[in-house]
């Protein structure tokens, strides 16, 4: 989404440190519809920034959780996608740590949580224009989350819708380490080159998306953005992770899945098109009025695809 330029932001005395022990912002922050997440603050490259936290119900407070990070779309933030999503169901089935992280805009951060993107390469709008370290933010909010949390650091994915989902494709390229594996949605990869190292992809896209067309080229939306394929995005994964791009596996209504195994890496590529989906969370809701795929619901495709790393 594009967005006005904004002047720079004034650091506080505590950006003299790339990461601050995680504060408190509320002790809890409530919600329409999805439960209470707690809201977090560190400061990561001169910048405060935030996440919003769901802990599963199920937790005995003692099992190390996994971790499930979560980017919303452009414009959008934390609430809405949680809202959007309702992964908070899946975390308290499967029992993962789930976590929202807030991007950056004109009116992002306290207070108004508002117009948020994420620069996840070549979209979108104020991130990417101010060219916002979003992947060092990632590394020093899981680190944050380690502090204050038993967390599995072996297990930590990432998902997320449209730049939010682009933002996940950034990390597996540029933080394969930091991932067991991504889950991008209505995506594109925005980054030349090829990831820093092997990492398993099960991308999803709906044929009737217009906003990120499957095909590429420039979407519906306001981004102007010029977005590679679907074919483009998956294939510099599948060379690092020594595969083919994906043959068709299942057929589930009007749902696909192709799959492409990697023996060799054990990082491999799934891919969802689905025919009656449009720019949408799969099973869900669409943040602007799109299609929705009944074919899958992505929340337990995800998990089931993550839980085998």
């Amino acid at each position: 989404m594009r967005l006005p330029q904004l002047c720079a932001l004034t650091a506080s005395a505590a950006a003299l440190f790339a990461l601050a022990a995680p504060q408190p912002v509320q002790a809890a922050d409530a919600m329409l519809g999805a439960p209470t997440m707690q809201l977090r603050t560190i400061v990561s490259g001169g910048m405060d920034r935030y996440y919003r936290v769901h802990v599963p119900t199920s937790w005995d407070g003692v099992l190390t959780l996994p971790v499930v990070l979560a980017f919303h779309g452009g414009g959008g933030n934390a609430r809405q996608f949680a809202n959007q999503s309702e992964l908070y169901l899946t975390s308290d089935q499967e029992e993962f740590l789930l976590v929202f992280p807030e991007g950056t805009g004109r009116l992002g951060g306290a207070p108004w949580f508002a117009l948020q993107t994420w620069n996840s390469g070549n979209c979108c709008g104020w991130a990417a224009e101010n060219h916002i370290n979003d992947v060092q933010f990632t590394r020093d909010m899981v680190a944050a989350l380690a502090a204050e949390w038993p967390v599995d650091l072996a297990h930590v994915y990432a998902t997320g819708h449209s730049n939010g989902g682009m933002m996940s494709y950034r990390l597996g390229m540029e933080a394969p380490d930091l991932l067991a594996a991504i889950g991008p949605n209505a995506a594109a990869l925005g980054m030349p080159g090829l990831p820093a190292a092997p990492i398993p992809v099960m991308a999803v896209h709906g044929r009737l998306d217009n906003n990120v067309p499957l095909q590429g080229g420039v979407g519906s939306g306001v981004s102007g953005t010029d977005y590679r394929s679907q074919r483009e995005s998956l294939a510099p994964f599948a060379v690092v992770n020594q595969t083919s791009l994906p043959q068709l596996a299942e057929r589930r209504g009007a749902g696909r899945r192709f799959e492409a195994t990697a023996a060799g890496t054990g990082a491999p590529i799934h891919y969802w098109l689905l025919g009656d989906g449009g720019h949408s969370w799969p099973g869900h809701s669409s943040a602007i009025g799109d299609p929705v795929s009944q074919a899958i619901d992505i929340n337990q495709e995800l998990w089931a695809f993550f839980s085998n790393f």
